[in-house]
C-alpha cells in the first residue's frame, strides 16, 4: 500500500509539474506574440510614413518642404521602438537602415529609390518578427492563409499603391508624365491587375493613374488633390493590417 501511495504520488507530482510547465510556456508564448503584434505594429507605421515622405520628396517644392522636414522629424521617433533590446527582428539590418534614413534625411532630393531599398527592406522585417514570434509557426493557433496575406501580402500591395502616388505626384507637379515615369507607372498597373489583394480597388486605381497622369499631353490635376487620392487607398490597406493585427 505504501508503495502503491508514492507511486501516485510522484506521478501526480509529475503531470502537476508538466502541466505548470505547459502553462509556464504558453504565457511566455502569449507574451512573445504581444511583443510581436506591437513591433509589427510600429514597422507598419514607419513603412506608412517613409511611403509619405518618399511621396512629398519626389515633388519636392517650396510649398510642400515644411511639410517634409516635419514629417521627418516624425520619422525619426519611429525608429525608437525598433532600436529596443528586445527587438524581435533582424537589429544589425535595422542599424543599417537607419544610416541609410539618416543619408535620405540630410539629402531628400532625388531620393525615391533609396526610399524604396529602404522600405523595402523594412517589409522583410515583417516576416521576421511573425517568424520569430512563432505568429507563423505550423503550429501556432492563427489562421495562417489570413496571417500571410494581411500581415504580408497587403503591405506590399500598399507599396506599390505608394509608388504609383510618389511617381503620379511627381508627374502632376511637373505638368507631364516623362517616359522614364510612364513605364515604371505601367509596370506597377499590370502587376495589379493579377494582384488579388486589390479585391476590385485596381479599377479605381487604375482609372485614376490611366485618365489624370498617363493619357494627358499635359497634366491638369492637383498634385495635392492626386497625392491625396492615392494615400486614401493606402491607408485603407495599412488599415486593413493594423485591424488584422488588433484581432490576434
Amino acid at each position: 500500500m505504501i508503495e502503491i501511495a508514492i507511486v501516485t504520488l510522484l506521478c501526480s507530482l509529475f503531470i502537476g509539474l508538466h502541466l505548470f510547465s505547459r502553462h509556464k510556456s504558453r504565457l511566455r508564448l502569449q507574451a512573445q506574440t504581444q511583443i510581436g503584434i506591437t513591433q509589427l505594429t510600429a514597422v507598419l507605421d514607419l513603412i506608412q510614413q517613409l511611403q509619405r515622405h518618399r511621396g512629398l520628396c519626389a515633388s519636392l517644392s517650396d510649398d510642400n518642404r515644411m511639410e517634409q522636414q516635419q514629417l521627418s522629424r516624425e520619422i525619426d521617433r519611429l525608429w525608437q521602438p525598433l532600436q529596443v533590446a528586445d527587438y524581435c527582428g533582424k537589429p544589425s539590418r535595422v542599424r543599417i537602415q537607419h544610416q541609410h534614413w539618416q543619408q535620405i534625411r540630410q539629402n531628400p532630393e532625388n531620393s525615391f529609390m533609396p526610399h524604396s531599398e529602404l522600405i523595402e527592406k523594412l517589409l522583410h522585417e515583417l516576416t521576421e518578427i511573425a517568424d520569430y514570434c512563432a505568429l507563423t509557426a505550423e503550429n501556432s493557433l492563427f489562421d495562417q492563409e489570413a496571417l500571410w496575406q494581411n500581415l504580408i501580402r497587403r503591405p506590399h500591395h500598399a507599396e506599390s499603391l505608394a509608388r504609383l502616388r510618389g511617381l503620379g505626384a511627381k508627374s502632376a507637379r511637373e505638368g507631364r508624365c516623362q517616359a522614364s515615369v510612364r513605364v515604371q507607372l505601367q509596370y506597377l498597373l499590370q502587376q495589379m491587375k493579377s494582384d488579388p489583394i486589390a479585391n476590385g480597388k485596381q479599377m479605381e486605381t487604375e482609372r485614376l493613374v490611366s485618365e489624370q497622369i498617363l493619357q494627358p499631353d499635359q497634366i491638369s490635376i492637383d498634385p495635392g488633390m492626386y497625392f491625396s487620392q492615392l494615400s486614401r487607398l493606402i491607408d485603407e490597406q495599412i488599415q486593413i493590417t493594423r485591424t488584422h493585427l488588433q484581432q490576434l
